[in-house]
């Protein structure tokens, strides 16, 4: 028998961007994956993100449409196209923004993911990559984690999978779920899903606890991103896009955001 859906949201929209998982209310449930943004339309050209701080959190930036350009305080400077990825592991403090290269059409994700303590106090990190350096298969991208015998280009700072799935029509598939991970989550950007999930674009669902096989099938075609994980047993503590597990480790990087805002940024 596949996995119950818990959890269904059509997420919160604000012009080009769904909010799917918020830290206070899905997030609860997903955890380590506390937060996730789906952009999709037409931005105007120049538009993005502009300088925001992260903290005690990795970012995974993806997008499956469209452009865009990244600068972090660390220097870093990057454009990403069509599938290739941004990876971010905040530490205890950094600050990045986004622009839309153009005003094509854009469609891509952010992903958060909750960083365990030792990993809270370090040093930011990024790692890029392009779309022809990810590990794939015939019908994934595997972003993160390690699946039937294929391993991420990038290591998670957690116990994690992270794939992105593209489904042909008609197609049958399953999640042979890791025996150790027990939280699981679809996000269904394009297509329809079957199997006991009777699901349309664009819809989140959130999976009961355990680790039993995902059974899918598709009648359209399908693609999707899919987060397994080990459930992320620590409590949170947020203000802004700074997650923690302590009001300690909090603090101390809020200060350290302050410092890079006013030394480094001077905005």
């Amino acid at each position: 028998m596949s996995r119950k859906v818990i959890y269904r949201t059509n997420g919160q929209n604000h012009g080009l961007i769904t909010r799917l998982i918020h830290p206070r209310i899905e997030g609860r449930f997903t955890k380590p994956f506390v937060f996730l943004d789906y952009i999709n339309g037409h931005p105007p050209k120049g538009s993005g993100f502009g300088w925001h701080p992260h903290s005690g959190i990795a970012t995974f930036t993806y997008y499956v449409e469209g452009s865009t350009d990244i600068q972090e305080s660390t220097g870093n400077k990057v454009s990403l196209g069509v599938r290739d990825i941004e990876y971010l592991e905040a530490g205890n403090g950094v600050w990045h923004k986004g622009q839309i290269r153009d005003d094509s059409y854009a469609k891509g994700f952010q992903l958060w993911i909750a960083l365990p303590p030792e990993l809270q106090v370090l040093a930011p990190k990024s790692i890029f990559l392009k779309e022809k350096e990810i590990t794939k298969d015939r019908d994934y991208h595997l972003l993160l984690g390690k699946y039937d015998g294929l391993e991420s280009r990038i290591k998670p700072p957690y116990n994690l999978n992270y794939l992105e799935v593209n489904l042909e029509k008609g197609q049958r598939w399953t999640y042979q779920t890791p025996s150790d991970h027990d939280t699981l989550f679809i996000f269904l950007y394009e297509g329809d899903l079957r199997g006991g999930v009777e699901s349309q674009q664009a819809e989140l669902m959130v999976f009961e606890n355990g680790n039993s096989p995902l059974d899918l099938h598709t009648l359209q075609g399908a693609k999707f991103l899919l987060g397994s994980a080990r459930s992320f047993d620590y409590e949170l503590v947020a203000k802004g896009s700074s997650i923690h597990t302590s009001h300690e480790l909090l603090m101390k990087s809020l200060q350290q955001i302050q410092e890079i805002k006013s030394n480094i940024l001077n905005i």
